[in-house]
């Protein structure tokens, strides 16, 4: 399609280093930049869905995948790549009978919490913990929100006539708010905000609403959440007493059928093993595991992959085994001793 046509590029071969004839290329920024597992072979390689136990939603490994446009290496690639997800987006929503998401939810790389140190660079995509926004922020919210701010300024709405409204509430902590579009006339068709949360959903759902102005509340309008960070389907939001809430975010917040799907992420992943890799989703294109020097397409899903998927599919990739003490049954492994990232 014309769409999936204009999220393709040629191949660019991140820089890679190889410590001794035999060892695997890895990516130069990364930890484990001198593995020396065997190499395995592509018909190996080629069996990952079965290794994986692939579900009924996942799609194996092919030549569209190997061809497909590799991972970016930088916070800020990635965030220019989240602008042209957000074009494609809102042309799609613009075009008579045209399908597509009006709610949705983007996830930004940040940089690392010691970003402030001189020998680290800021920009490079780099692993942060489960689900790529587990950095221990010295400033907490007010810092995360001003560099997640920085990115959406400088890339994400970079070009796009757009107005930046302040916290949607005084009380919301971390929840910016954009208008994207409008022109003379004064009206808008997508709005952008960051960090909906368990603990800020409330003021979420007044937006959807129509609380805070009535054209988000068009059937037409686009939402877009950057770095959501709400529980399953919002069923966790708001206190335990706030019943009536629950229930309201529970059908507002629901992610099920398609609803809030994430439309783009870039993060980087790692096994227990020390594996690592890229997971990249590039609105409507599926998900892609890339491996470590984003070369090669390792897992492929319709659905965002479980860490468990993506666990097996970077050691089988690297021909390595799962460390001792890993339990395959999540429901064997405590909070405390979580060794799936």
């Amino acid at each position: 399609s014309s769409i999936a046509s204009t999220m393709a590029s040629p191949i660019v071969t991140p820089p890679c280093v190889a410590s001794k004839p035999g060892s695997r290329l890895t990516r130069t920024p990364s930890r484990f930049a001198t593995s020396s597992f065997p190499q395995t072979t592509r018909r190996e390689r080629n069996h990952v869905s079965q290794i994986c136990h692939a579900s009924s939603a996942e799609i194996a490994p092919s030549s569209t995948s190997i061809a497909a446009r590799p991972p970016p290496t930088t916070i800020s690639g990635a965030s220019s790549e989240a602008k042209q997800v957000l074009r494609l987006l809102r042309e799609a929503s613009s075009g008579a009978g045209v399908e597509s998401p009006k709610r949705v939810r983007i996830e930004l790389p940040l940089p690392l919490s010691d970003f402030g140190s001189d020998d680290v660079d800021k920009d490079v995509l780099a692993f942060a913990g489960f689900g790529g926004q587990a950095s221990d922020w010295s400033g907490g919210m007010a810092q995360r929100f001003r560099v997640t701010k920085g990115l959406i300024d400088d890339y994400v709405l970079d070009g796009y006539e757009n107005e930046y409204l302040g916290l949607l509430d005084r009380d919301a902590d971390g929840m910016g708010v954009w208008r994207v579009g409008g022109g003379d006339s004064g009206g808008h068709d997508c709005t952008l905000l960051t960090h909906a949360a368990d603990t800020t959903g409330e003021f979420l759902i007044k937006l959807l609403e129509g609380e805070y102005g009535s054209a988000v509340a068009k059937d037409a309008h686009l939402i877009v959440v950057v770095n959501a960070f709400w529980t399953g389907s919002g069923e966790n939001v708001g206190q335990p007493w706030e019943f009536a809430l629950r229930k309201k975010a529970r059908e507002v917040l629901n992610t099920t059928n398609g609803g809030w799907e994430k439309v783009y992420c870039a993060r980087r992943v790692r096994s227990a093993a020390g594996v690592e890799g890229t997971l990249v989703r590039r609105w409507p294109s599926p998900w892609r595991l890339w491996d470590d020097c984003g070369v090669e397409v390792v897992l492929e899903t319709n659905d965002e992959p479980s860490n468990r998927q993506i666990a097996t599919a970077l050691n089988a990739n690297a021909n390595v085994g799962d460390p001792v003490g890993f339990n395959v049954d999540a429901a064997a492994t405590s909070r405390d001793d979580n060794v799936i990232t």
